[in-house]
This record gives C-alpha cells, sequence and structure tokens, in this order.
C-alpha cells in the first residue's frame, strides 16, 4: 500500500484511509489474541499480561508491537 502512494497508483486520501482501516483490524486482532489467551490456562499461554486500564486512545507505539507500521506521511 505505501508503495503504491509513493508509485502515484492511489491518492493519499485513499492511502489514509486503508491505513486508517489496517490500524484498526490491528486493534481488533490484538484484543481478540489477547481475549482468547486469556481464556487458556495461564502455564499454557504464550503472553503474560499484567492488567492495565487501556481505552481507547491507543498510540501507534502500542499498535506497533509485532506489526511494523510505516509512519504518517
Amino acid at each position: 500500500m505505501d508503495m503504491a502512494k509513493l508509485r502515484g497508483y492511489i491518492t493519499k486520501k485513499v492511502y489514509l484511509e486503508f491505513r486508517g482501516r489496517y490500524k484498526e483490524c490491528i486493534r481488533m486482532l490484538n484484543g481478540l489474541e489477547k481475549t482468547l489467551e486469556r481464556k487458556i490456562p495461564e502455564r499454557e499461554r504464550r503472553w503474560q499480561f499484567a492488567e492495565e486500564s487501556a481505552g481507547y486512545g491507543v498510540n501507534d507505539e502500542t499498535l506497533s508491537q509485532g506489526w511494523h507500521l510505516t509512519p504518517e506521511p
């Protein structure tokens, strides 16, 4: 997607729309993984969590754990 914008195949507006949807998908998948991980026995979990009170204002650093995000243009 980033390359398509750089090559002029899509506009900046279209790129930003896709990027927003991409970020939303990442948030949903991370939430799903976290929820499912809590449903299995603790000894079988891949990730250990500390309970946190995260809100909707998640920043890019949180999203980029495990996923590469290019900086906003």
